[in-house]
């Protein structure tokens, strides 16, 4: 599970690099455009910030996979063995509950994208909605991971 587990983490991770590489370069063309030539690209500001958008939601899910999220993790450092345990399943189980409300909304949101296109580029809002879903299954995918692998932790392990 593990080895999947790097597999997703690492295509996530290459496919928010490639969106990070594909925002400046939208964004710095459009302000060559805009100062150099006088003629500013009406479509850069809103594929730059669709772009941010996935970069965003994608990059939660490796930051999940990481544990590069912000934590309080005063109480978890003073558990020891079961309990610290216990506390970290908690933890996970709350997430994955955010998860599945994450998808559950984010398909509604897809939904209602398929009605509506964006002002300047004109693609159907669902392609740009798409990845709160796919965002929120990868996060549980995740989280349920670290928790089969957490509770299958011999007591010495860290």
């Amino acid at each position: 599970m593990k080895k999947v587990d790097e597999i997703v983490a690492k295509i996530l991770y290459y496919s928010c690099a490639f969106l990070m590489f594909m925002m400046v370069t939208i964004i710095f063309t459009q302000v060559v455009s805009r100062y150099a030539f006088g003629k500013p690209l009406s479509w850069s500001e809103e594929l730059g910030r669709y772009i941010f958008v996935w970069m965003s939601f994608l990059g939660m899910a490796v930051a999940m996979h990481k544990g590069s999220h912000v934590a309080l993790d005063i109480l978890v450092n003073k558990l020891k063995n079961v309990s610290k345990k216990i506390l970290m399943v908690l933890n996970n189980l709350i997430v994955v509950f955010f998860g599945f409300i994450l998808t559950y909304s984010g398909i509604n949101l897809v939904k209602l994208g398929a009605k509506q296109t964006s002002p300047t580029l004109k693609i159907p809002m669902q392609f740009v909605y798409i990845v709160i879903p796919i965002s929120g299954i990868i996060l549980v995918y995740f989280v349920l991971s670290q928790t089969i692998q957490l509770l299958n932790q011999k007591e010495g392990d860290n």
